[in-house]
C-alpha cells in the first residue's frame, strides 16, 4: 500500500509532466484526475498539489510493482496526445531514473512507448522491461 506522500508525489510528477510541453490538454487533465481518484487522493489534496506542485516532497514508492506502475502512468501520460515532445521525453527519462530504473530500462520503455503512440502499451509490457 502506498503512503499518502507517495501518492502525492506521483500526482505531482504527472502534473509536472503534463505542463512540461507548455500544452496542457483535456485528456491529460482527465488522466491525471483519474489516477488521483484511483489512488484515493482527495479533491482538496489534488487542488493543493496542483497549486503547489513544486513544493510536494519527492517520495518514491517502495515496492517494485508500484514503481513499475508509476512509470507506466508517466509513459501513458507522455503519449496520451499521440506524440512525445522532447520536454516530456526528458522528464519521463528523469522520473524513470528517480524510480530506480537503469538508463537502459528507461530508454527501452520510452522507445516502446514512442514506437506505439497509436497503440495501447500495457502495464505488463512496461513491467517486463523494468522488472
Amino acid at each position: 500500500m502506498m503512503t499518502k506522500e507517495e501518492k502525492h508525489t506521483h500526482v505531482a510528477n504527472l502534473i509536472k509532466l503534463a505542463k512540461s510541453d507548455k500544452e496542457l490538454v483535456q485528456d491529460e487533465v482527465t488522466f491525471i484526475k483519474s489516477i488521483a481518484i484511483k489512488l484515493g487522493v482527495t479533491s482538496a489534496d489534488f487542488n493543493e498539489i496542483a497549486l503547489n506542485v513544486e513544493s510536494v516532497k519527492d517520495v518514491a514508492p517502495f515496492s517494485a510493482e508500484a514503481k513499475a506502475r508509476q512509470f507506466y502512468d508517466v509513459l501513458t501520460l507522455m503519449s496520451i496526445d499521440q506524440k512525445a515532445d522532447e520536454e516530456e521525453e526528458s522528464l519521463s527519462r528523469e522520473l524513470g531514473q528517480k524510480l530506480g530504473f537503469s538508463n537502459d530500462q528507461v530508454e527501452r520503455a520510452i522507445t516502446l512507448t514512442k514506437d506505439n503512440l497509436d497503440k495501447v502499451v500495457t502495464p505488463e509490457q512496461i513491467a517486463e522491461i523494468v522488472g
